[in-house]
């Protein structure tokens, strides 16, 4: 037959060798049970991802990377916000793609007022390779992309590679020096 102890004003069943359902697990005096715990040698500051500096571009590349493309090699973006939904853009530079990443949480939030330029990650690394030809830029989104577990991450690792490339190339062709 079963027997029952009263713990916490609730009826527990007795197991035999068992510590009762609902017993608090002890804490060490000078903490309370909300407090984590660090163990000895492990780091309580977050872990900094790798910044990459990327090399300069070939003049060629600069001028590829500064110029405007035809509307078969366009890159498509959203500008996604809470009252009109998502409106779908056309880039045709890279100028262009570095101004449209955004992540804008306005007055009240993202899901009231702000708004997002939305250009999918792997899509922007496909079209920087394929239609520009600068694959270590390519390759260093791809890298941060899978780096980041969500969109504003994201943004926030690729966008100053990309302000970084558009510095390099005002710099080598010799015009506008800010991003």
């Amino acid at each position: 037959m079963l027997e029952f102890s009263e713990q916490f004003g609730e009826l527990v069943p007795k197991q035999d060798g068992l510590e009762p359902v609902g017993k608090p697990v002890p804490q060490p005096d000078n903490t309370t049970a909300s407090e984590p715990q660090l163990k000895e040698g492990v780091a309580s500051v977050p872990e900094e991802k790798e910044k990459i500096q990327l090399s300069k571009p070939s003049k060629e590349l600069a001028k590829r990377l500064l110029t405007q493309v035809g509307f078969k090699d366009r890159l498509i973006g959203y500008k996604m916000t809470p009252m009109q939904g998502n409106l779908e853009e056309s880039i045709y530079s890279f100028k262009d793609a570095n101004e449209f990443l955004w992540f804008d949480f306005g007055e009240f939030g993202v899901k009231s007022s702000g708004s997002i330029g939305y250009i999918d990650p792997i899509k922007l690394e496909k079209w920087i390779f394929e239609v520009f030809g600068d694959k270590e830029l390519a390759e260093a989104i791809g890298k941060k992309t899978k780096e980041s577990n969500n969109y504003k991450e994201r943004l926030e690792a690729i966008k100053p590679l990309v302000e970084q490339r558009l510095k390099q190339c005002w710099e080598i062709i010799g015009e506008k020096t800010e991003a």
